[in-house]
């Protein structure tokens, strides 16, 4: 079972020999949602599960989240970074402050692509991260992530209204809606292509871009320039991270 513990929702999936399968979301804020999504994962696990393996930027509810996943189960979970390596090389300042999700969805992109890349998660926050064709992690940005943008408008001016997210149908915003949904998505379109280009002129050579997160595939549908799109990608990356460090386990 591999878990990626988020600020807003927690992702579930089983990942075998087969790939990932199973996945769900729930709030991370709603334990009855939890056990409800842990015993699906039981369920659809073929054979025994070996172990849980979580990725958390949420400490709090992932501690929770393992001690439920145990009483259920009888697994006790691994933490990757506090029980499991990171599944890459970091070149950064301070490497206990970036998020395990970051490294793990930016793992599993270069793995799959086997050159450098830039990875960007739609989610609570946007990240936007550059792994070199070695595979090394070598840092990115942070910026307000969608829905959050949404909310800071309403929360910080009067008269702007609470607004769902939603596709853009023109720039042109004709109502208030409209325009916040365009205001808000076109700029992180926006701000993709120029945080991207700038990481190849940092470079020298324009990175293969994978999207993923909640709003993947909204962000992928207005962003001719995104190669490929997989929301799933940091659950794949916590397997990835599990994989590798059972096989230095087994190296005698």
């Amino acid at each position: 079972m591999v878990v990626d513990v988020g600020n807003t929702r927690i992702g579930i999936g089983v990942s075998d020999d087969e790939g990932l399968h199973a996945v769900c979301r729930v709030s991370a804020a709603d334990a009855a949602e939890w056990r409800g999504a842990i015993l699906e994962a039981r369920a659809n696990t073929r054979g025994d599960a070996a172990a849980i393996v979580i990725a958390s930027v949420n400490p709090a509810a992932a501690r929770r989240f393992a001690d439920l996943a145990m009483e259920i189960t009888g697994i006790e979970p691994q933490f990757v970074r506090a029980d499991i390596p990171l599944p890459l090389e970091l070149e950064l300042d301070d490497e206990a402050g970036v998020g395990v999700d970051r490294i793990c969805s930016a793992a599993a992109a270069h793995e799959r692509l086997g050159t450098a890349c830039a990875v960007a998660s739609f989610g609570t926050a946007i990240t936007i991260d550059y792994v070199d064709a070695a595979g090394r992690f070598r840092g990115g940005t942070i910026l307000p992530g969608l829905e959050m943008s949404c909310s800071a408008l309403h929360a910080g001016a009067a008269q702007l209204p609470a607004v769902e997210l939603r596709s853009p149908p023109s720039p042109f915003g004709k109502n208030t809606h409209d325009a916040i949904a365009a205001g808000v998505v076109f700029g992180a379109v926006g701000a993709l292509r120029e945080i991207v280009e700038r990481f190849a002129t940092e470079t020298g050579n324009w990175p293969t871009l994978v999207v993923t997160g909640g709003n993947a595939e909204l962000i992928a549908e207005l962003a001719p320039f995104v190669d490929v799109a997989v929301p799933d990608l940091c659950l794949i990356g916590v397997a990835l991270a599990y994989r590798r460090a059972l096989a230095k386990k087994r190296v005698p």
